[in-house]
């Protein structure tokens, strides 16, 4: 494999190989409508249920607040989101769609797909279910503790 020198860890070489391919590539397909790669799932968030926090919106995403608070503010500088205090709590803050960005609300998701289409054109849809399972299985191992200590999924963590 290019790139992957005698003694390296293989599985993490290529899997950050991929996944830098394909952040690069969704972010040339989305870059051509004014989305960032990742703002896709901030997005998608607001497809459902518009005008949340920062915070519910991480916790959908699994990412840090601070992280969604610096997207929506790029988000919103590029028009595709606002950002008004809570009605209730003025300290806090909740996110809109823009017209714009609910304009995008079709054009994303096919983009998205078609990646993955891309992605995955040389794979069986059985060897499409295998990666996906093994995916979750790695996901699973990772969430017992990160220190290579995996606990089976019938023990309590």
């Amino acid at each position: 494999m290019p790139g992957v020198h005698p003694g390296e860890d293989v599985f993490l070489a290529r899997i950050s190989l991929v996944s830098r391919r394909l952040k690069s590539e969704a972010q040339r397909r989305l870059g051509q409508h004014g989305v960032h790669s990742g703002q896709q799932f901030i997005l998608g968030c607001l497809w459902e249920r518009d005008g949340i926090t920062p915070g519910e919106i991480a916790t959908k995403i699994n990412v840090e607040a601070p992280t969604v608070t610096r997207a929506v503010q790029r988000m919103t500088t590029s028009g595709l989101l606002s950002v008004d205090a809570d009605e209730q709590d003025g300290r806090r803050v909740r996110v809109w769609l823009t017209p714009k960005g609910e304009r995008l609300r079709e054009v994303v998701p096919a983009i998205t797909r078609g990646l993955e289409d891309d992605a995955l054109s040389l794979l069986s849809p059985a060897e499409r279910e295998t990666l996906y399972d093994m995916l979750e299985r790695i996901g699973k191992a990772l969430d017992h503790g990160g220190d290579g200590d995996v606990v089976p999924e019938d023990e309590p963590v």
